[in-house]
């Protein structure tokens, strides 16, 4: 939970976490108490054209022997979408005890979603904010087959609502996940192109919450740790993709763990408005902007980012303890693995500055965003 009452420490990690190679192969072990239910699976539909990958979900599920196999293709997924996915499962009239769901970041909120509303007959929208409801939810077992949203262990579902122009989450401790399998074996590829624009997701959380004015030692220890390990695990995923993956999926939780307890702010501020308004994925934003994010923090104050830098600098991240050896590390990866930034002409730009500067997360950051600073942050040359 996040520190908004002026607490010294507030921790909320409920969901059980296992991480390690071919650990789907055992899942038998870790989830043997829902064997019996009805499960419905919740799958990225990539994976339905992937045979390899599918076989290693289908052999690995073997022993839930009442299973139902769905595939999610959408991205920044809508109130719509999750109502036409609902639709079609209430048509199975099939009554679920579990849902395991085994994707990116949209595939997983798409299966808490789920949880909340297959037996829900209301208004789904008005679930929209914090605790909008007390009644059970179905369990869900999520399974990150890429790592930087950290969706598999929050207690949110975010979601658009088209009507209202609202991207947020149905936040409830009763969404959070009760178990997280992380098997980096599975999210072996043969282009890491996809990975590396969600390690960016990552770097967003672990960056951004590092200053939050709600951060506290813990927070600023899980977001050192965060960026450490997904950023050393870039460095090495070409040459040992099985260790880089490792470090990533580690570093993604650390990173998530810190946002959890904290807060982000202009590039995450950026990326919900970006997607709303112009449908861009959320981690493209991430790895668009964040530059230009720790360019204009450290302008402001050198102090905000410093022991992130030295940190970074100690574990030879980078050469020297400054912002613009990170900016440069980060344009070089983008550089490696083809990731080109999103420009915005001035008509958009003019249009999104007033909508990000209202954002509330704004309220923590560490300094206060100028319309100025925020076009300025949106303009990438």
């Amino acid at each position: 939970m996040k520190s908004l009452n002026n607490e010294n420490l507030s921790l909320n990690i409920s969901t059980k976490i296992y991480m390690k190679n071919r650990l789907l192969l055992e899942s038998k072990e870790y989830l043997k108490v829902f064997k019996n239910q009805n499960c419905l699976i919740v799958l990225d539909d990539y994976i339905k054209n992937n045979k390899n990958k599918l076989n290693y979900i289908k052999k690995s599920f073997k022993f839930i022997k009442k299973k139902t196999i769905i595939f999610n293709d959408k991205f920044e997924p809508t109130f719509t979408n999750l109502k036409e996915i609902k639709k079609n499962i209430n048509n199975k009239k099939k009554k679920y005890g579990l849902i395991i769901v085994v994707g990116g970041g949209s595939t997983i909120d798409i299966g808490k979603g789920l949880s909340v509303i297959i037996n829900y007959n209301g208004n789904i929208e008005k679930l929209q904010g914090v605790n909008k409801f007390n009644f059970n939810t179905i369990p869900v077992i999520t399974i990150p087959s890429i790592f930087g949203s950290g969706a598999e262990i929050t207690p949110s579902a975010v979601f658009i609502n088209e009507k209202k122009k609202v991207k947020g989450g149905i936040n409830s401790e009763l969404v959070q996940p009760k178990i997280c399998l992380i098997d980096p074996y599975f999210s072996l590829s043969n282009d890491y192109k996809q990975q590396i624009i969600c390690s960016f997701d990552s770097l967003v959380h672990s960056i951004e919450s590092f200053s939050s004015t709600i951060g506290n030692n813990f927070t600023k220890q899980m977001a050192m740790l965060g960026c450490y390990y997904v950023l050393q695990g870039i460095k090495i995923l070409k040459n040992n993709d099985l260790e880089g993956l490792n470090k990533i999926a580690e570093g993604s939780l650390y990173s998530i763990i810190s946002l959890l307890h904290s807060e982000q702010n202009i590039t995450g501020a950026s990326s919900y408005q970006l997607a709303l308004y112009f449908g861009y994925k959320h981690a493209h934003c991430g790895a668009s902007f964040l530059h230009k994010s720790i360019e204009l923090t450290s302008s402001k104050n050198s102090k905000f980012l410093k022991e992130l830098l030295l940190f970074l600098k100690n574990k030879k991240i980078i050469n020297r303890p400054v912002a613009s050896d990170l900016v440069k590390l980060l344009k070089k990866i983008k550089k490696t693995f083809k990731i080109s930034d999103i420009k915005l002409n001035e008509k958009e730009i003019k249009f999104l500055v007033p909508k990000i500067k209202n954002m509330k997360m704004l309220d923590f950051s560490p300094f206060k965003y100028s319309k100025n600073d925020i076009s300025y942050f949106l303009k990438n040359e």
